[in-house]
């Protein structure tokens, strides 16, 4: 028998949209379990559809064919709220 846990007991999605566009940090989540500066080009881009983390959330990317077996999630500990991929996922 195992002591494992499911994790959706414990926690809830979110889904809050930056559609007053108050947020403007933008986000990624790394293999490596954090958050980092993204590197994606907004020129153009309707940030109001992005995601809203807040501090202490948790994030996290959908798979993607560069992770392999690695899952993309971090906690939010550095900024008060940041903006993530619409793509992403937030958690509290």
């Amino acid at each position: 028998m195992s002591n494992y846990k499911c994790l959706g007991d414990y926690i809830k999605e979110t889904n809050v949209r930056n559609t007053d566009e108050s947020v403007d940090r933008l986000l990624g989540v790394s293999i490596e379990k954090c958050f980092i500066p993204s590197i994606a080009n907004t020129v153009g881009t309707d940030l109001s559809k992005y995601k809203v983390v807040k501090r202490d959330q948790f994030a996290y990317g959908p798979v993607t064919s560069r992770n392999g077996d690695r899952l993309s999630v971090a906690l939010l500990k550095d900024y008060d709220e940041a903006i993530i991929s619409k793509e992403s996922r937030s958690r509290n």
